[in-house]
C-alpha cells in the first residue's frame, strides 16, 4: 500500500491564529459539534448543540442576522452528525433512539418531513457520519458489525445497502471529493486513526498521514484540492489542512484549547470550526492557508 508520510509532508508550520483572526458566528458557549454548510451561499449552516445534558439538538445558523433557531423544534431526542445533499435540498442525520441505538434519518428539507431511514441493529449500535455522494444518489456511514466499524452505502430511499470500505479496526469519517472521483476517510486499520485516500467504491486505499496520535475528521474542500482534518499530533487538538495527496501539510490553528469539527465553507477560503476560548464553546470562521 502506498504512503505518503509525514515526510513528505514538507511544509508543516503552526499559523497563530488570535482575535483578529476569527470571526465568531455564535455566543452562547454551549457544547457543539457538526456544523456544516447548506448550499452554496455560505448564508446558512446547521450544527448540533448540547440542549439538555440527554439531548442534542440540530440548530440552523442564519448568518446574515446571526439567530440560530431549533431544526425540529418539538424533538426530545438527540440529533446530530447533519449531513446536507450538495444541492440542500436532502438532509441526513443520526439521531438516538434510545440507550446508544442510532438511527439514519434521511430528511427532503423542501417537504420538512423524513423521506427515509435505517434503523438501528440490535443492541448497542448504530450509524454514524454519513455523507452524500456529490450527485445525491447515495449516503455513505459508518456502522460497527461483525467486530469492526465499516462504511456502508444506501440509497437516498434508505435501500440497497452494501459495504464501501471493509478492515480491521475502526474506519469513519468519509467524505467525497467535489468530483466524486476519491473518498477521504479515517482508520484505525494501523492502530491508530490517520487519513486515507480511496476509489469511491472503497478499493485502492492509500494513506496519507503517518502520526503517532489521531488524525480524524477530513473534508475535502469545496474544489478538491485540499483535505481539512483535526489532529492532535502536538498533543491537542488542532485543525490541518494538506493536499489530497498528503503533501503540504498545514496546521492552521494554534489554541490552548481545543479546535475541532473542520468544515468548508462554500468559498473554499474558510473553514467552519467548534472551538473552545476560555472553556466556552462557539463556532468561528477561520482563514484556510
Amino acid at each position: 500500500m502506498l504512503r505518503v508520510t509525514g515526510a513528505i509532508a514538507l511544509t508543516l508550520f503552526a499559523a497563530s491564529i488570535d482575535a483578529a483572526d476569527l470571526s465568531r458566528l455564535t455566543h452562547d458557549g454551549r457544547s457543539k459539534r457538526d456544523p456544516v454548510f447548506v448550499g452554496s451561499s455560505g448564508k446558512s449552516l446547521i450544527y448540533s448543540q448540547l440542549e439538555k445534558p440527554t439531548q442534542l439538538r440540530l440548530m440552523r445558523l442564519s448568518l446574515p442576522d446571526g439567530s440560530p433557531e431549533p431544526c425540529h423544534p418539538s424533538e426530545t431526542r438527540s440529533e446530530f452528525e447533519a449531513a446536507p445533499s450538495t444541492d440542500g435540498r436532502y438532509l441526513a442525520f443520526v439521531q438516538n433512539r434510545g440507550n446508544l441505538s442510532l438511527a439514519l434519518v434521511i430528511e427532503d428539507l423542501q417537504q420538512a418531513s423524513p423521506t427515509a431511514e435505517v434503523p438501528p441493529g440490535g443492541g448497542f449500535s448504530g450509524m454514524h457520519s454519513p455523507t452524500f455522494s456529490p450527485d445525491g444518489s447515495r449516503i455513505l456511514f459508518s456502522y460497527p458489525e461483525d467486530g469492526r466499524q465499516q462504511l456502508f452505502a444506501v440509497d437516498i430511499q434508505g435501500k440497497n445497502r452494501h459495504t464501501v470500505v471493509d478492515s480491521v479496526g475502526i474506519n469513519n469519517w468519509p467524505s467525497f471529493s467535489p468530483d466524486g472521483k476519491q473518498l477521504v476517510f479515517s482508520s484505525s486499520r494501523d492502530n491508530d486513526f490517520e487519513i486515507y485516500v480511496a476509489k469511491p467504491d472503497g478499493t485502492e486505499p492509500r494513506r496519507l498521514t503517518e502520526s503517532p496520535r489521531q488524525d480524524i475528521r477530513p473534508r475535502f474542500s469545496p474544489d478538491g484540492t485540499r483535505i481539512a482534518f483535526t489532529s492532535n499530533r502536538d498533543g491537542n487538538y488542532e485543525i490541518y489542512v494538506m493536499n489530497p495527496d498528503g503533501t503540504n501539510l498545514h496546521r492552521v490553528t494554534n489554541n490552548p484549547e481545543q479546535d475541532d469539527y473542520p468544515s468548508w465553507h462554500p468559498d473554499g477560503k474558510q473553514l467552519v470550526v467548534v472551538s473552545e476560548r476560555r472553556g466556552q464553546f462557539d463556532l468561528y470562521l477561520i482563514e484556510a492557508p
